[in-house]
């Protein structure tokens, strides 16, 4: 494993925390964002009003989707009963967010995977040599151990 400090940036532009400005001024497709269901509005976590100008104009659709937990709340927060996605494409590019939503059904289920993070990156406007850019990253990065789906070895207790 590589220390922190030794992993070169990527070779490329991160569009975290630059959604807003990548969808205006690069043609970037989809944002996603998500936070604990209920929660409050926190502009930080999910930006709705910088992007609800571009939504009223026609520009972006908005789309909410509630994840429900599937078993228990957490023990810091019991209040929390699932994941709330909120989506903004570009009007033209709104099947993404249809797409973006059967592939975390179908994650649920299988079990997240290298295919299922190149089908996001993809959706999201990331091009194939930034997404296998990024999983080299995360293979060698300081928490690979949490990224065992790109080993190809899952351990005894994940559910698949």
């Amino acid at each position: 494993m590589i220390p922190p400090n030794k992993i070169d940036p990527p070779p490329y532009e991160l569009q975290t925390d630059r959604e807003l400005e990548f969808m205006l001024e690069r043609g970037k497709p989809l944002a996603h964002f998500s936070d604990a269901y209920p929660s409050g509005a926190d502009e930080e976590i999910v930006p709705e009003l910088a992007f609800a100008p571009h939504v009223q104009e026609g520009k972006f659709v908005k789309r909410e989707y509630v994840e429900p937990l599937r078993g228990p709340p957490p023990q810091g927060p019991p209040h929390v009963r699932g994941v709330r996605h909120v989506f903004y494409a570009q009007s033209a590019e709104a099947w993404r967010i249809d797409a973006y939503i059967m592939m975390l059904a179908a994650a649920a289920k299988a079990g997240w995977s290298e295919g299922f993070e190149r089908l996001q990156g993809s959706l999201l406007g990331y091009e194939v040599w930034q997404t296998d850019s990024h999983l080299e990253r995360l293979r060698v990065g300081p928490h690979a151990k949490k990224f065992y789906w790109l080993r190809g070895n899952v351990p005894a207790d994940i559910d698949r």
